[in-house]
């Protein structure tokens, strides 16, 4: 007896096969192994959980997690020698950034102590001079920031210039000075001492340290200050490093040029030797009256209010 034959209708086999082809299986062995079919369509077309394209969602996928583990074990070994090697990275950039800056601002610094500031054009009838030159041609001498080795060499060169071209000429030099290195003035002092036209000295705001030394060595009767000027005088100041005896020999050249500072300002003001080192034992500012009255200038020019 041949057992009927059931028909199934088509739509029913393709529901079935599409049930199954749609379904989703995850199946973890003991081999620490699982086998991923494809998932559900998604919005970006057929494709498995994993990345699996549609054609080949229907093989199984494993993934071994042993060899998961080995990876996850060397991204972990080499995890702090790579946020080291970035550190240090960051580290050498940033201390490059430093040197450079530090580089930029002294040599910056640098630029700026060698070179005094351009003065502004004057308009003359010979046609545009600079400042400098004007004052130059009227035989004025401007001494406006500490004395070092580049600004003794720019009065010290506009002096004698002057001294070249007129040597009946009177000579003017306007000092708003903080002080400077002894040395420097000194060359300064001598080199209007030496010349043959008189040099007068005018201080405008602040005249201390060695910047009153200048004040005080212009020509006799010819030693000026504004109202409001200050002036400041004490003895040397500086510092020593090195062996035991070149400390010894620096100290003996500051006390001797302690010595011979007081010494000079006792020529200009008239005033004992004792009573200058007094003065000089400690920062003494003074104004333009005990100024006048101490013997380190000669007069005020006074203004209008």
């Amino acid at each position: 007896m041949v057992a009927p034959a059931i028909s199934v209708p088509a739509t029913a086999s393709f529901a079935i096969a599409s049930r199954r082809a749609n379904s989703s299986h995850v199946i973890f062995s003991q081999r620490n192994s699982c086998s991923i079919t494809c998932s559900l369509p998604s919005p970006y077309g057929q494709s498995s959980k994993v990345g699996l394209s549609s054609a080949s969602s229907g093989l199984p996928f494993k993934l071994d997690e042993k060899n998961t583990h080995d990876a996850s074990t060397r991204y972990n070994f080499l995890l702090p020698f790579s946020l080291l090697l970035l550190f240090y990275v960051v580290f050498y950039m940033h201390l490059h950034l430093l040197i450079f800056q530090y580089l930029y601002s002294y040599g910056a610094i640098e630029a700026k102590k060698g070179n005094p500031p351009i003065t502004p054009a004057v308009v003359t009838p010979g046609g545009l001079l600079d400042l400098s030159t004007v004052l130059f041609r009227n035989r004025i001498i401007f001494i406006g920031q500490p004395v070092n080795s580049q600004v003794a060499q720019r009065v010290i060169s506009q002096l004698v210039t002057l001294a070249t071209i007129d040597e009946k000429a009177d000579i003017l030099v306007y000092i708003n000075c903080p002080g400077g290195s002894t040395y420097s003035v000194l060359a300064i002092y001598d080199c209007m001492s030496w010349i043959k036209p008189k040099v007068g000295t005018v201080c405008f705001g602040v005249a201390a340290s060695q910047g009153a030394l200048l004040l005080a060595g212009g020509e006799k009767g010819m030693r000026y200050a504004m109202p409001n000027a200050r002036i400041m005088i004490h003895q040397p100041q500086g510092g020593c490093g090195g062996h035991v005896e070149d400390v010894r020999r620096q100290v003996n050249e500051a006390v001797q040029s302690r010595h011979k500072i007081d010494k000079m300002y006792s020529a200009f003001t008239g005033q004992p030797l004792e009573k200058v080192q007094q003065y000089t034992e400690r920062d003494r500012f003074l104004s333009v009256s005990e100024a006048l009255e101490f013997g380190l200038i000669d007069g005020v020019l006074e203004t209008e209010y």
